[in-house]
């Protein structure tokens, strides 16, 4: 595996801002029917002489990326002649890359760019997801929307109606899946994200700090934050991932759904690393803390301490179109896209990877 250091993005950035309609009109690996997209089952089943190289845009080595992390951490990919290279760059320069094919895929979370996407024509698709949000009691500290006991009480019995005006910082500004679960949430008490004052997005530690010395009411706070935002006992966990699919997606372009062989494999590597190291209470495991702390670039202590994230070896992409579903009707509300009447998101889907994963025998050892 090789981490390809982070290149200029100014290009790729500009070819964003154009896709709609350019990426349709060109020729090459950005859409267009293919042969490999008929082909189902046993015949994309690999073999132990299957092998490729497969390049993929990572904005940071987040929890939720834990098994592809533990593919590249423990050399599994490599054993399997998988060659996984990892470019660091945004999740919204690194789509144009896949759409053109410079990229086979990115690991990032499902947005209103993949549907506009969609909708140019442009073959990028969800392949599969990462974690499953599980049930959790409500003030188990996660990450989410964190507010404070002085705005909205315990974290037990948060009243979400005290935002009504306040102001509330999301990482993307109100839109996606960050916006969807907080217009969700404060519509439990009659309100939406049109009755709060979105704020410029605050990320990382900048969110946390500025919910702590009051500059926001509520704010994002992303993994591993909630490790420290548990420590401050003024701050409450208001709102997160509702149970089932979470939006995080393996995003693949024509260049690896022309290998599906290649991506089959892939996925069984995923499978095996996630039936080893993820399974229960990983926290609790000292080899699979060692790795993940070394994949995440964190401290030990913070896998320790963070949320339990949920990982099934099937990969399964049961849930995934509702998700889908939901996401497109929420942004096309707030007029997020580019065009006015939904599409079908199971042309967004691709479920015969993971679905050909489970059946084909296994090639990884």
């Amino acid at each position: 595996m090789r981490r390809v250091p982070a290149r200029s993005v100014t290009a790729a950035t500009a070819a964003l801002l154009v896709m709609s309609g350019a990426l349709a009109a060109c020729a090459g690996p950005q859409g267009g029917d293919s042969a490999a997209d008929k082909k189902t089952g046993t015949a994309i089943c690999p073999t132990a002489d299957t092998k490729g190289t497969i390049k993929i845009g990572m904005s940071s080595p987040l929890a939720v990326f834990a098994p592809l992390l533990l593919g590249i951490e423990t050399g599994a990919f490599d054993k399997a002649g998988i060659d996984v290279e990892i470019e660091k760059i945004p999740s919204a320069e690194s789509l144009p890359l896949v759409a053109r094919g410079k990229l086979d895929a990115q690991m990032t979370s499902l947005s209103t760019s993949h549907f506009n996407t969609l909708n140019d024509g442009v073959d990028v698709r969800w392949i599969l997801p990462m974690d499953k949000q599980q049930e959790i009691p409500v003030g188990t500290p996660v990450p989410g929307y964190w507010s404070r006991k002085d705005v909205v009480g315990s974290a037990t019995a948060p009243d979400l109606s005290k935002l009504k005006g306040a102001d509330v910082s999301t990482p993307t500004g109100g839109s996606g899946v960050s916006g969807l679960i907080l217009d969700n949430a404060l519509g439990k008490v009659g309100l939406g994200l049109k009755d709060v004052k979105l704020s410029p997005p605050l990320v990382g530690p900048d969110a946390l700090n500025g919910l702590a010395n009051g500059a926001v009411k509520a704010a994002w706070i992303s993994a591993p934050l909630e490790v420290e935002a548990a420590k401050n006992p003024d701050l409450v966990p208001i709102a997160g991932y509702a149970p089932g699919v979470t939006g995080t997606a393996i995003m693949a372009g024509r260049t690896l759904l022309d290998r599906p062989e290649v991506a089959v494999k892939f996925t069984q590597v995923l499978s095996k690393v996630t039936t080893k190291y993820l399974d229960g209470d990983y926290r609790k495991d000292a080899e699979t803390v060692r790795l993940l702390a070394s994949a995440e670039e964190v401290d030990k202590s913070t896998i320790e301490k963070s949320a339990l994230l949920a990982f099934t070896p099937s990969f399964s992409m049961e849930g995934t179109e509702k998700f889908a579903d939901d996401l497109q009707a929420f942004a096309l509300k707030r007029g997020e896209l580019e065009y006015d009447k939904p599409l079908d998101s199971a042309d967004l889907i691709d479920a015969r990877f993971s679905e050909a994963a489970g059946s084909c025998d296994s090639v990884v050892g």
